[in-house]
């Protein structure tokens, strides 16, 4: 920690505050969910190491070097994950399961230069959003990635595109979705399962453009409530993808022309007959090949892609990433640093106990649950590092054996979690 202090211009002089008694506090304040304030943090100097600092002379530490130092632990941190496959044959045609995501929330206003929000009399001046990607093949996270609101899904998707590896599983929302950013991934030959965006035509495979009106009189009449086949997207450079169609329900149907209606009514335009006859059905595109992936199995492996909407909301409800009170850029970076670098290394614990106890048990952890005591037990795990000694391992089977017994994640009735989706689609192909 003092050489990557040294490296990133950090630590240029003696001091008895030295990089990682200050990483510490900082660590400290990230763990709480509320406020942290300065007063706080020097109490906790002066308490833990005996220095006394006045929290005017705290603040003045944080500036752009000490942004360049938590980013580079937190990277560090990031390359070095280790594998936590819950089982060898999950997703086994492919290199990574990639789920990516965003979540935005509001900051006080005086941020608003570093993070603008969208302005007008309904939204903040001030947003952050928070670009999310984790592996779920092998429990890792591929990105964290801290911006204003105002920059967009697509604008990641774009900028990033070269991330994607050969044989990796991409299943994102379609705001990151468009036919540039399709044809990069087939050309990384990976793969993607994405829904299909209401404005890219759809052609067969001789070209003429396919009528969803006609498509949906011709499902009811055979009966049918689900079908696939190979189509073309796009207008200049037409795309082959296979499309695989849902019927939904006629209450999910009313719901959505409902919500549509409302919405052109509000920006003083018409639902378009396309897209009402879209509307009756759920759409989704994918370049898998169907000898490796049934068209049922892609819709049920794009519901894994929910996963992430759970890990936002535990971000927000148990490490509290969205409570933060007025304070500087820098003060502010070092924060969400501190707070991701948390959040890597629980779920990291989580992971790999998560393995061996799916292996032994057949159940699976509750990560809802495990950070919430994680979280809770941050302090006792801290001091208990501060001296390692020969008890170090007895404490970690103490605490993992809690875990294991009342921890699990609770079933729900008509609802697979994504493990039982593996199990039922994917994995074990002996079964």
């Amino acid at each position: 920690m003092q050489k990557t202090a040294v490296e990133t211009g950090f630590y240029k002089r003696s001091s008895k505050l030295l990089p990682a008694k200050f990483f510490d506090i900082i660590l400290c304040g990230a763990a709480i969910n509320g406020q942290y304030s300065l007063s706080q943090a020097s109490c906790e100097v002066a308490e833990n190491y005996g220095v006394t600092i006045s929290k005017q002379a705290l603040d003045d530490r944080y500036d752009s070097t000490t942004v360049s130092f938590m980013k580079r632990i937190f990277e560090e941190q990031l390359t070095s994950q280790i594998d936590g496959t819950i089982h060898s044959d999950y997703f086994k045609n492919f290199a990574r399961v990639r789920i990516k995501d965003s979540t935005r929330f509001d900051l006080p206003a005086r941020l608003k230069e570093p993070f603008c929000g969208y302005g007008g009399k309904v939204t903040s001046e001030a947003a952050a959003c928070i670009q999310y990607e984790f592996d779920l093949k092998n429990g890792k996270i591929l990105d964290i990635d801290f911006t204003s609101a105002k920059r967009t899904d697509y604008q990641d998707a774009r900028e990033k595109a070269d991330d994607i590896q050969l044989g990796d599983l991409v299943i994102r929302d379609l705001g990151y979705f468009t036919s540039d950013v399709i044809k990069k991934i087939i050309k990384s030959k990976a793969f993607f399962i994405s829904r299909l965006h209401s404005k890219l035509l759809v052609f067969k495979e001789d070209e003429k453009r396919i009528s969803f009106s006609r498509l949906y009189d011709k499902m009811i009449l055979k009966k049918q409530s689900h079908f696939e086949m190979q189509v073309l997207i796009g207008q200049k450079e037409k795309i082959p993808v296979r499309l695989v169609i849902d019927i939904m329900p006629e209450e999910v149907y009313q719901k959505r022309v409902k919500m549509a209606r409302k919405e052109s009514k509000k920006k003083g335009y018409q639902t378009n007959d396309e897209f009402m006859a879209r509307a009756h059905f759920n759409l989704l595109i994918t370049n898998i090949p169907q000898i490796d992936v049934s068209s049922i199995q892609v819709y049920q492996i794009y519901k894994i892609r929910w996963q992430i909407e759970l890990i936002f909301k535990i971000w927000k409800t148990t490490c509290g990433i969205d409570k933060i009170h007025p304070m500087r850029y820098h003060r502010l970076m070092c924060l969400f640093y501190a707070k991701f670098l948390i959040i890597l290394i629980n779920y990291q614990i989580i992971n790999l106990l998560q393995s061996g106890f799916y292996r032994k048990y057949g159940k699976l952890l509750s990560k809802d649950k495990c950070f919430k005591t994680l979280t809770y037990y941050f302090y006792k795990i801290r001091r208990f590092l501060f001296v390692p000694n020969q008890k170090t391992k007895t404490f970690i089977q103490s605490f993992a054996f809690m875990l294991s017994k009342n921890h699990w994640l609770e079933e729900r009735k008509l609802r697979l979690n994504y493990i039982e989706i593996f199990t039922l689609f994917i994995s074990y192909s002996d079964i």
